[in-house]
């Protein structure tokens, strides 16, 4: 069975695959904040990442057959700028040519720091490695709970399982736990992983690097690309194997294991289908969100949930951060609203006449004050839109904040200088629309400012737990919430609510009296009371809705 990196991936790449495998390589050995930058504008890097306190370029060079020339050098040199990076890697699968190795000695007498990677140096590179990627995390008790209970339906027999784990808990954690498990019984089994777009097929697979020994090759089957060659775990999109089997392949039995990702779209006929042509050994279902938007249940495919955690069982069991949330709703007329919903008025209607944007200014002031309050503030707040972040940095840079910007206007080597900077402690604060939601590993963050986003619960949740990720560098995290929208103060409640619900009959618990989130005065929750039939009907409409009245009446 080959590795990540072997003479077969070498041998047939593809291209695309070899990038990963050069960015791999660079994790396992214990780099930080790496990152595929390649593609068009990529200015000579298509892997980023630091180690050392220092920023490192790689630019990968996939060749069938020849070598590499100084041009290939001279595009890691143009990335060292680009990136302002200290280090330059040019790595190929093939050799060098002479005029390639004549550049890098003369980049060497001038202070330059950009080194040749070829196949051989590659192999013997990943031969030194140990086996655990030095990026690799032990489950957490509840992790490792998740982990047991699927093992537990596999041992009895059954042939599947579901997860249901909120999100900021680390369920891809748990998911390549799996796959390793897998790996270790039978390591000449393949494993497929299964998901409904390709980014997120891309994010599964580069998390689960950390967790897989070196000797477990990944794959990637989707956006035209196939694997190479046999071995390891596929990461797919269910649309890409369907159309694989249409075309005549034979997939059936071929993984033993399957694991589907948000694994609440996989109720539909097609999917259903490719399950029964793969006839895997066993099957499981992961997502922090069951619930869909007709009548299918996902336990009719996965079965009853194996383990269950939400984000309020995380928060009081102390698995995430303890968390001082303020929601600031003190603009809010309770009264006009309840007469405002009798007139048939939704909610964007609501959001619009009533909740009054608070002035970009107050906000950044009343977030400066309570950094400066903190002992070494390390600050993410999201906001509506491009323009809007960029309206803000600078009134943060007037109140003495180093503030950066992260959002997919920028250019990618522009981002990754500002993650990093980040990181590293070079800036105090990140403003994002919606790029910091899922996918970026940012534990030491202390306080998150929502700056009148707009509101969707998966959303809401997913930038949350930027937040909520435990580390011994902080205490708690601060929260402060300035309301545009009154499905947030519904989700607040609900979260309280919960809170409430789940601390009976416990005996520790850390939010006892269901107080996560904290209002200024007891109007949101006398308004929900006695005006809303339920808190959670509200929190999930869509901006056309109603407002639902005791009785089940909409106005």
């Amino acid at each position: 069975m080959p590795g990540f990196v072997s003479e077969e991936r070498l041998a047939y790449g593809p291209w695309q695959a070899f990038e990963r495998m050069v960015a791999r390589l660079v994790k396992h050995a214990g780099f930080k904040d790496v990152a595929l930058v390649g593609g068009a504008g990529d200015h000579g890097a298509d892997v980023v990442g630091v180690s050392g306190g220092k920023r490192w370029v790689l630019q990968a060079k996939f060749r069938s057959n020849g070598g590499v020339d100084d041009n290939g050098a001279r595009e890691a040199v143009w990335a060292l700028g680009k990136y302002e990076a200290q280090i330059a890697i040019v790595a190929s699968n093939q050799d060098f040519y002479p005029n390639a190795y004549k550049f890098l000695a003369a980049q060497k007498d001038a202070g330059v720091d950009v080194r040749a990677w070829n196949g051989g140096h590659l192999l013997q590179y990943y031969d030194k490695l140990p086996s655990a990627s030095l990026d690799h995390k032990t489950p957490r008790e509840y992790q490792a709970e998740a982990i047991d209970a699927v093992e537990a339906h596999r041992g009895q027999g059954k042939q599947r399982a579901l997860v249901l784990m909120a999100t900021g808990l680390g369920k891809s954690l748990v998911a390549n736990q799996l796959i390793a498990n897998e790996f270790n019984r039978n390591p000449e089994q393949e494993v497929l992983v299964l998901a409904h777009m390709t980014d997120l097929v891309r994010q599964l697979e580069f998390s689960s690097w950390s967790q897989l020994p070196k000797e477990c090759a990944t794959h990637l089957w989707t956006d035209g690309e196939r694997p190479a060659h046999p071995g390891g775990v596929v990461f797919a999109t269910w649309q890409s194997l369907n159309a694989a089997i249409e075309r005549g392949d034979e997939l059936s039995e071929r993984f033993g294991l399957v694991i589907v990702d948000e694994a609440h779209h996989a109720p539909s006929d097609s999917f259903s289908n490719l399950i029964d042509h793969l006839d895997p050994n066993f099957l499981v279902g992961l997502t922090a969100t069951p619930w869909r938007g007709d009548d299918r249940d996902v336990t009719d495919l996965f079965g009853e949930p194996a383990y269950t955690m939400d984000i309020v069982d995380g928060m009081q069991q102390g698995y995430l951060a303890e968390v001082d949330y303020r929601m600031l709703t003190d603009g809010i007329d309770w009264d006009e609203i309840a007469r405002a919903s009798i007139n048939g008025l939704t909610i964007k209607d609501l959001n619009q006449r009533l909740l009054v944007p608070e002035r970009d200014l107050a906000m950044v002031q009343a977030i400066c004050s309570k950094m400066n309050q903190m002992d070494g503030p390390r600050a993410l707040a999201f906001c509506r839109s491009i323009d809007h972040a960029e309206r803000l940095r600078p009134l943060f840079a007037a109140e003495g904040v180093k503030a950066a910007l992260m959002h997919s206007g920028l250019p990618r080597e522009q981002r990754f200088k500002n993650l990093s900077a980040f990181r590293m402690g070079e800036i105090d604060m990140l403003i994002s629309i919606e790029m910091l939601n899922e996918g970026i590993d940012v534990p030491d963050v202390n306080l998150v400012a929502f700056m009148r986003v707009t509101h969707s619960r998966r959303i809401f949740l997913q930038q949350l737990g930027r937040g909520l990720r435990v580390s011994t560098k902080k205490d708690k995290v601060l929260v402060l919430d300035f309301v545009a929208d009154i499905r947030r103060v519904a989700a607040g409640l609900s979260l309280n609510q919960s809170a409430e619900e789940n601390a009976a009959g416990v005996e520790v618990v850390r939010y006892r009296d269901g107080a996560i989130v904290k209002f200024e005065n007891d109007q949101p929750a006398a308004f929900f009371r006695k005006y809303l039939a339920d808190v959670a009907n509200i929190e999930d409409s869509d901006e056309g809705a109603r407002l639902r009245f005791p009785g089940g009446e909409a106005f």
